[in-house]
C-alpha cells in the first residue's frame, strides 16, 4: 500500500471519528516515522502512576511524551545494532516482573487492564528498558555501579536529615504534654436575674460548697436544695484557665468546690474532680534501609547515564514535534 493511500485512509478515519477520539489520537510527534499520540501519553502517565511514580515533574505531559520518544529511539538503535530483545526474552522478563508481584503473566495482564492500561504498551515499556540496558553495555561500554562509601555517606545524610526533622517535631510546643483538669458544674438557676434571689442562691451555693468533699458524693451533698442541677463534667486545659481560678484549684485540691460565682442563668459552683496528663504518642518513624538507599543511588546514577546517552541517540534520530509545546 502506498504512503499516499495510507495517508488518505488515516485522513478519512479522522474525518469520521468523534471529537473525543480525535483528542485521544492527536499526533504529538513522529520519531523515525513512528507516531506518538495523546493516547500514548495518557497511557504512559497511567503506567507510571501504576508503578508508584509520585514525582509531579516526571508526570507532566511534556516529560512523559519525551520519555516515549526516548523509548522509540532506543528500540530503533537496538535493532540497528542487533541487540534488541526478542519476543521470548520480553515474555521472560514480564514473567519475572509478574512473579515479583505475586502473580503470573495472565494475572499481570489482568491487573494492567483493570487499571485501564494497554498490555502492549507495557510490553513496549519493558522492551525499551531492556534495549537501553544492552546498548549501555554493547554500544557505550558503560556499567552502572555505585561506590559503597558513597552509599554509606548518602545513608548517613538521609538518616541525619530525618532525625533532625523528627527532633524538631518532637520539640514543637503543640506536642508538649498537657495537664487536663476535670471540673463538675453545680448550677443554682435563678429566674429573671432578681438581685435578692441571686443573693439567696449564692448563700445556698456557699453552704453546699462547705458540704462537698468529692465528686463521687456530690449528689448527696446537694440533696434537699431546691432546683440544683449537677451539670456535665468538663475537661479544661490547665494552660488556658484564668490564673485566679487555677490558684483556687491548687489551694483547695481534689473534691474542693470553687465558688459561688455568676453564670448566665444564676449561680454556679465548680468542683475539681482531678486531672490527667495528655501525652502525644511518640512519632513512629521508619528509616530507609541501607539496601533501599543503595537502590536509590543506583537509580539516580542510572538516570544520569540514561540522560547522557539518550541525548547521543537522539542526534541520529528523525524527531518531528507536531505540537511545539512538547519540544525540549
Amino acid at each position: 500500500m502506498t504512503n499516499f493511500l495510507k495517508s488518505s485512509l488515516v485522513f478519512l478515519a479522522l474525518v469520521w471519528a468523534s471529537p473525543s477520539v480525535l483528542a485521544q489520537e492527536a499526533l504529538i510527534a513522529t520519531v523515525n516515522d513512528h507516531p506518538v499520540t495523546a493516547f500514548d501519553v495518557n497511557q504512559r502517565i497511567k503506567l507510571l502512576q501504576f508503578r508508584g511514580e509520585r514525582n509531579p515533574a516526571r508526570l507532566t505531559r511534556k516529560a512523559v511524551a519525551n520519555g516515549l520518544i526516548d523509548d522509540i529511539v532506543t528500540i530503533d538503535e537496538a535493532k540497528l545494532g542487533h541487540v534488541d530483545p526478542t519476543e521470548k526474552e520480553v515474555d521472560e522478563q514480564l514473567g519475572r516482573m509478574a512473579q515479583g508481584m505475586q502473580t503470573n503473566a495472565a494475572g499481570l495482564k489482568s491487573k494492567l487492564e483493570a487499571a485501564g492500561l494497554s498490555f502492549s504498551g507495557f510490553r513496549d515499556f519493558v522492551r525499551a528498558q531492556m534495549a537501553f540496558s544492552r546498548l549501555l553495555q554493547v554500544k557505550f561500554h558503560e556499567k552502572v555501579t555505585v561506590d559503597q562509601a558513597e552509599v554509606d555517606k548518602k545513608f548517613a545524610a538521609i538518616k541525619a536529615d530525618i532525625s533532625g526533622k523528627v527532633a524538631k517535631l518532637e520539640n514543637d510546643p503543640r506536642r508538649l504534654p498537657v495537664k487536663v483538669l476535670a471540673l463538675q458544674e453545680v448550677n443554682f438557676p435563678v429566674d429573671g436575674g432578681d438581685p435578692q434571689l441571686l443573693q439567696s442562691r449564692a448563700i445556698e451555693a456557699g453552704q453546699a460548697a462547705q458540704k462537698i468533699k468529692s465528686c463521687s458524693t456530690l449528689q448527696s451533698a446537694v440533696a434537699g436544695i431546691f432546683n440544683v442541677q449537677v451539670g456535665r463534667k468538663i475537661e479544661a486545659d490547665s494552660r488556658k484557665l484564668p490564673p485566679a481560678l487555677q490558684a483556687q484549684i491548687d489551694a483547695g485540691g481534689i473534691g474542693h468546690a470553687i465558688g459561688p460565682m455568676r453564670y448566665p442563668k444564676g449561680i454556679q459552683l465548680l468542683v475539681y474532680c482531678g486531672s490527667r496528663m495528655i501525652v502525644p504518642p511518640k512519632l513512629n518513624v521508619q528509616y530507609p534501609t541501607r539496601d533501599q538507599i543503595e537502590i536509590m543511588a543506583r537509580n539516580e546514577k542510572y538516570d544520569a547515564v540514561g540522560a547522557k546517552y539518550t541525548a547521543i541517540l537522539r542526534k541520529t534520530a528523525i524527531i518531528e514535534y507536531k505540537d511545539p509545546s512538547y519540544a525540549p
